[in-house]
């Protein structure tokens, strides 16, 4: 059984949490550590969590709570703890904590070309697997693609996902905040319909609008603006 606590009521939780914050998450994907911990001072909005099995630390979760929307913003499992089922207790109890609201995370964007491709697969099929539905929002986030997902009665608006962020982070994390473009395109060699975000459009002197790769079969597709 996993017991929950809190770190604005037990301090002492933080030796646990710390080296797990530094190393589960890239420099890039999370904010200075001393920022990080006093964010939850005070603050009715940001709270977090330590997981524990006995006596044995698990893993952590820090959410932001806005309005009807818990925002899981970090999970993480120890590592010799990992693929034992524990992230999944972690989320059960996230789910009884905060059963009354739409529950929202994110988790970096399927790249195929990127060299944690297969890693991040298996990310976002966990997060599938535990009742997770992909919102139709994309976000670049200080240099950083992500799709988000949720849990609830209705998806995520990029207006309100802004909001999380302004209530959570403050007015300058808005400033490193953007909604990614998707687009549909059908191939016209192997006739395999997919969809890709701005980012992913190549350009070319010959091929002024861009283009992108098509992920079957590698042609070049043109870019329909």
């Amino acid at each position: 059984m996993v017991k929950t606590k809190y770190y604005k009521l037990d301090k002492e939780i933080r030796k646990d949490i710390e080296p797990l914050f530094i190393s589960a998450f890239p420099r890039e994907e999370r904010p200075p550590v001393d920022y990080f911990f006093s964010s939850f001072d005070n603050n009715e909005i940001n709270n977090l969590y330590g997981f524990y099995d006995k006596n044995d630390f698990i893993g952590f979760s820090s959410v932001i709570i806005y309005k009807d929307i818990c925002y899981i913003f970090f999970l993480a499992v120890e590592e010799e703890y990992r693929n034992q089922g524990y992230g999944t207790k972690i989320l059960n109890e996230l789910k009884k904590l905060y059963k009354d609201y739409i529950l929202l995370l994110c988790y970096e964007y399927l790249d195929k070309e990127h060299p944690e491709y297969e890693i991040r697969k298996k990310r976002e099929q966990f997060y599938l697997k535990n009742g997770f539905k992909k919102n139709p929002l994309i976000t670049n986030e200080f240099g950083v693609v992500y799709q988000t997902a949720y849990i609830g009665n209705r998806k995520i608006t990029f207006k309100e996902y802004q909001e999380i962020f302004k209530y959570g982070f403050g007015e300058y994390a808005l400033k490193h905040l953007k909604e990614v473009k998707t687009y549909k395109a059908k191939c016209d060699y192997c006739f395999t319909e997919f969809e890709y975000i701005e980012t992913s459009i190549d350009h070319r002197p010959w091929k002024r609008n861009g283009f992108v790769r098509c992920p079957n079969c590698g042609k070049e597709i043109k870019h329909q603006k």
